[in-house]
C-alpha cells in the first residue's frame, strides 16, 4: 500500500519505523484510556464480551498502515468500546412511515384528500420512502418546514415514493384527488392511502351526502358542525381509523349532483380539526325572481293497443335557481315516469289547485332537462288522438315540436290544429332522435293538435326465413338411416325452430353455428323437436344468417332389388327458399327417381364416402341452382358428415366405403309442407344386360337398314321395304326405352351397324362381280 503518511510496521515483536517512534507513548496512553472507559462508564454491571475467533500465529509477518487507516481503526475501536456490539448493525428498514392524518372533502366530480404523513429515514444517504403502492393523482407533495417541493420517484412495484437524503424524521404534507361520478345516486369510491402504521381519515360530508359508510376502517366518532349562517352550511365530520389501507372504500348516496364544493369545507392539510370562525356577511341584495324558457319536444306513438307519448322539456333558467314549476293538467293521460337529467331519482308531480306541480330534487341553475312518459289505452277504439298539451306556467317563452308515429295497421290524417302548424318531419328534433310520419310545430300555448285515425286489419308478418336447406342422408342396405338436416336461417323475432321428424326417428343432437345446443321436445307431439334461435343484437340492421343443424337416426325398410325406397324429409315451421337433398345409398343397386315435389338432379355411381365427405362432388351438377352464396352452410355440413361417419353413426354399424350419390333440388317450400323423395331399385347386373342387349339390337337394326337399301337398289322393292321397316321399328323401340330411363345403349350404334352391314354387302357384291368377269359373258 502506497501512502503519503509515514508507514507503521508491526512485526511479531512490535517495532515501528523511525518516523513513527514519537507516536508510541501517545498510542500506549490512548489504548489504556480506551480499555479503562468501559469500567468507568459501567462500574456496577459486568459487560459480556463478544466471542472472537483466535487469530493465527504468523511468524515474521508485518503490516504497514497509514496514519489515516490507524485513525479510522482507533475511531471504530472507541465506538465499539463506548456503544457496544450493536453499534455497527444496519436497521432492518431503510425508511418507514409512522402515521398519516388525512382529510377528505367533496369537490366537483372529485374527492380531494389533504393531510400529513410522518416518515422517518433510518440510514444515511439517499433513501426512497414508499408513499403509495399504486399510481395516484397527486396534486402536491412537500416536506413540512422545508419550503420546497419533495422529490418524487417511481418505486420498482409501480407505486409512488419520496426520495430523501438525511436520516431522521420528516413530516410530509401531501394532497391528491380521486375521481367520482358527479351524478346523483349511490357512490362507491376506492380511496388510495399511504401504507402507514396508523392512519386516520376524516371525511367531511355536506348536506348533499347521506348514508356514509367506509369499508376497511372503523368509525371512531361523527360530529355535526356549522360552517356558515345558512341551513345548507351544516356538515358532518366522520373520523375513521383505517385497518386496511388497500381496501379503504367510501360508500355514500348523493342526493344532489356533486357540482361544486363549499369554500368553507376546504382547509389546510394537517391543520386542526373543525372549521374556522365565520365572519358576519354583508347584507345581501334582495333576491331576483327566477326566469326560464321552455322548449318542448313530444313524440306520440300510436299502436292498436295503446298510445304512448314521450315529452322532453328543456328549460333555460336565468337570474336564480329553479326549484319547482307548474304544468297544466293532462286529462286522459297516465303518467308512467318522470325523470330529471343527471339523476336517477324520479321526479315528484303533485296535483294541486287545478295544476300539476313539478318539484325538482334540488335547485337547478342554467339548464334542466325533464322527460315525461305518458300513456293512454287504445284497444282500436280511439277515433281521434290529441297530443298532450304541455303548458309550463311562468315560462316567458314556450315553443316546441310534435311528431306522430303510427302502426302499419293504422291510417292517420291531421285533424284540429290550433296554436301551431304542419312541419317537415326531417327537420324536427324529437325525443330519442326518432323521425315522425306526421309532424307539427307550436309557437304559443295553449295549443290543440289532433290526429284522426282509421284502423285496418292486421296481417301476420314473417319473423324468420330459411334461405337454404340441405338435407343429407346416409342409408345402409338393412335400412339403417342417419340424417343431417341443416338450415341457413335469418331471424328477427322467431323464438324457436320447430322441426317435425318422421315417425320412429330418434334425435341425436342439434348444432347452432357449429356449437352443440340442447334440443327441446313437445310432450303432446314427441316427433316435434325445438331449437332455440338467437335474436339479432342490432334490431335496426339486417339480421345475419346462421346455420341450424338437426341430426337424427331412423330405422327404415331394407334396400332390395326390384323394390322402392321412400324418404320423408323433416318439416319445419318456416318457409324455405332453396332446398337440396343428397342421399348416399348402397352400391350394386340402380336407382330411379319417380315423382315427388323435388327435381331430380343427378346420380353418381361408385362415389367413395370419403370423397363425398370431403366435398369432391360439391356443386358439380347443381351449379347455378343450389350454390350457397356464403359457403357457410356447406362448409359446416361437410365437417358434420365426417363427424357422423366417425362418431355415433359408426358406433351403430359399419359404413360402406363406396355407394351411389343421389341429388334432388327444389325451391319455395312452405312451412310444414310435406316433402319427400321416392326411387325404384333394380340390380345393377340387369342394367348391364339390358345395355348389351340393346346394343346388339341397334347393331342389327343398322345391318337391316343396310340390307334393305341394298335390296331396294337391286329392284327387290318388297324385300327392301320389309327390311327397312324392321330396322326402323328396332331403333324406335330402343329410343323409346331410353326415354323411359331404361339403361339402353345410345342410338348411334344404329349407324355403326349400318356401316358394318353396308361394308359387308358391298364386299359381297364386289366379289360377285369379279367372279362374273372371270366366267365371261353369259350364253344367249
Amino acid at each position: 500500500m502506497t501512502s503519503t503518511n509515514p508507514p507503521v510496521t508491526i512485526p511479531c515483536s512490535l517495532s515501528l519505523a523511525p518516523c513513527s517512534l514519537f507516536l508510541f507513548p501517545f498510542l500506549g496512553f490512548l489504548c489504556g484510556l480506551l480499555f479503562a472507559l468501559p469500567v468507568a462508564a459501567q462500574p456496577d454491571e459486568p459487560r459480556a464480551e463478544p466471542a472472537a475467533e483466535a487469530l493465527p500465529e504468523v511468524e515474521g509477518a508485518s503490516v504497514e498502515l497509514s496514519w489515516a487507516e490507524v485513525r479510522a481503526l482507533l475511531e471504530q475501536l472507541t465506538r465499539y468500546q463506548l456503544e457496544g456490539v450493536g453499534a455497527g448493525q444496519r436497521p432492518p428498514l431503510d425508511a418507514m412511515v409512522h402515521s398519516a392524518r388525512l382529510r377528505v372533502t367533496v369537490g366537483e366530480g372529485v374527492l380531494l384528500v389533504d393531510g400529513t404523513v410522518d416518515a422517518e429515514v433510518l440510514v444515511d444517504g439517499w433513501t426512497t420512502v414508499p408513499l403509495f403502492p399504486l399510481p395516484t393523482a397527486l396534486r402536491g407533495v412537500s416536506i413540512a418546514g422545508a419550503g420546497e417541493p419533495a422529490r418524487l420517484v417511481a418505486t420498482p412495484d409501480g407505486g409512488v415514493g419520496l426520495l430523501l437524503h438525511a436520516a431522521g424524521p420528516h413530516p410530509i404534507e401531501l394532497s391528491y384527488a380521486v375521481a367520482v361520478d358527479p351524478k346523483m345516486g349511490p357512490k362507491t369510491v376506492a380511496v388510495p392511502l399511504p401504507h402507514a402504521g396508523s392512519i386516520e381519515v376524516t371525511f367531511v360530508a355536506d348536506a348533499r351526502l347521506e348514508n356514509v359508510t367506509a369499508e376497511g376502517a372503523v368509525l371512531v366518532r361523527s360530529t355535526g358542525l356549522r360552517v356558515g349562517p345558512g341551513d345548507a352550511d351544516v356538515v358532518t365530520q366522520r373520523i375513521f381509523a383505517v385497518r386496511d389501507p388497500d381496501g379503504f372504500v367510501l360508500d355514500f348516496v348523493a342526493r344532489r349532483p356533486l357540482s361544486g364544493m363549499s369554500p368553507s369545507l376546504t382547509g389546510t392539510p394537517g391543520g386542526p380539526e373543525g372549521p374556522t370562525a365565520v365572519e358576519p356577511a354583508a347584507p345581501a341584495e334582495p333576491p331576483r325572481p327566477v326566469r326560464y324558457r321552455a322548449d318542448t319536444g313530444i313524440d306520440v306513438a300510436i299502436d292498436p293497443a295503446a298510445v304512448r307519448a314521450v315529452v322532453r322539456i328543456e328549460l333555460s333558467i336565468h337570474d336564480a335557481p329553479l326549484e319547482a314549476f307548474d304544468l297544466d293538467p293532462l286529462p286522459g293521460w297516465e303518467l308512467v315516469k318522470a325523470s330529471l337529467d343527471g339523476t336517477d331519482e324520479p321526479l315528484r308531480l303533485e296535483p294541486a289547485d287545478g295544476v300539476l306541480t313539478v318539484r325538482l330534487p334540488y335547485p337547478v341553475e342554467e339548464r334542466a332537462g325533464l322527460t315525461l312518459l305518458l300513456e293512454q289505452t287504445n284497444e282500436r277504439k280511439l277515433a281521434v288522438v290529441a297530443a298532450p298539451a304541455i303548458n309550463v306556467h311562468g315560462a316567458y317563452r314556450q315553443e316546441g315540436a310534435i311528431g306522430f308515429r303510427l302502426d302499419s295497421t293504422i291510417e292517420g290524417a291531421a285533424g284540429r290544429v290550433e296554436g301551431g302548424g304542419p312541419a317537415d318531419p326531417g327537420e324536427l328534433t324529437l325525443p330519442g332522435g326518432v323521425v315522425a310520419q306526421v309532424a307539427f310545430r307550436f309557437h304559443k300555448v295553449p295549443y290543440a293538435i289532433e290526429m284522426a285515425l282509421r284502423y285496418h286489419e292486421p296481417r301476420a308478418v314473417l319473423t324468420a326465413a330459411v334461405e337454404r336447406a340441405l338435407v343429407r342422408v346416409i342409408v345402409l342396405r338393412d335400412g339403417k338411416t342417419a340424417v343431417d338436416a341443416a338450415y341457413l336461417v335469418r331471424n328477427s323475432r322467431h323464438a324457436y325452430l320447430a322441426v317435425t321428424l318422421p315417425p320412429g326417428a330418434e334425435p341425436w343432437g342439434a348444432f347452432l353455428g357449429g356449437r352443440a345446443v340442447q334440443l327441446g321436445q313437445r310432450a303432446d307431439r314427441p316427433q316435434v323437436v325445438l331449437v332455440a334461435l338467437p335474436r339479432p343484437e342490432d334490431a335496426a340492421g339486417e339480421p345475419e344468417p346462421f346455420v341450424v343443424q338437426v341430426t337424427y337416426f331412423l330405422r327404415g325398410d331394407p334396400v332390395e332389388d326390384f323394390s322402392g325406397w321412400d324418404f320423408a324429409l323433416p318439416r319445419i315451421d318456416l318457409p324455405i327458399a332453396v332446398l337440396d337433398v343428397e342421399a348416399y345409398l348402397p352400391a350394386e343397386v340402380t336407382y330411379r327417381s319417380v315423382g315427388g315435389r323435388l327435381d331430380w338432379v343427378a346420380a353418381i355411381e361408385a362415389a367413395p364416402l370419403a370423397g363425398w365427405s370431403a366435398g369432391d362432388y360439391r356443386g358439380t351438377e347443381v351449379a347455378g341452382k343450389a350454390r350457397d352464396k356464403s359457403g357457410e352452410l356447406e362448409n359446416a355440413l361437410w365437417d358434420q358428415t365426417v363427424a357422423l361417419t366417425k362418431g355415433a353413426l359408426a358406433a351403430r354399424f359399419e359404413l360402406p366405403k363406396e355407394g351411389t350419390l343421389l341429388r334432388w333440388h327444389g325451391a319455395i317450400v312452405l312451412p310444414d309442407e310435406p316433402v319427400g323423395v321416392e326411387v325404384t331399385t333394380r340390380p345393377a347386373w340387369l342394367d348391364r344386360l339390358v345395355w348389351w342387349g340393346s346394343a346388339g339390337f341397334l347393331l342389327g337394326a343398322g345391318g337391316l337398314l343396310a340390307l334393305g337399301l341394298a335390296a331396294w337398289a337391286a329392284s327387290r322393292r318388297r324385300r327392301g321395304w320389309l327390311l327397312l321397316g324392321v330396322a326402323a321399328a328396332s331403333a324406335g323401340a330402343v329410343v323409346a326405352a331410353r326415354a323411359l330411363a331404361i339403361p339402353v345403349a345410345r342410338p348411334y350404334l344404329v349407324f355403326l351397324g349400318f356401316v358394318v352391314a353396308g361394308v359387308a354387302v358391298g364386299a359381297m357384291n364386289l366379289f360377285r362381280a369379279l367372279a362374273a368377269m372371270r366366267r365371261g359373258p353369259a350364253a344367249p
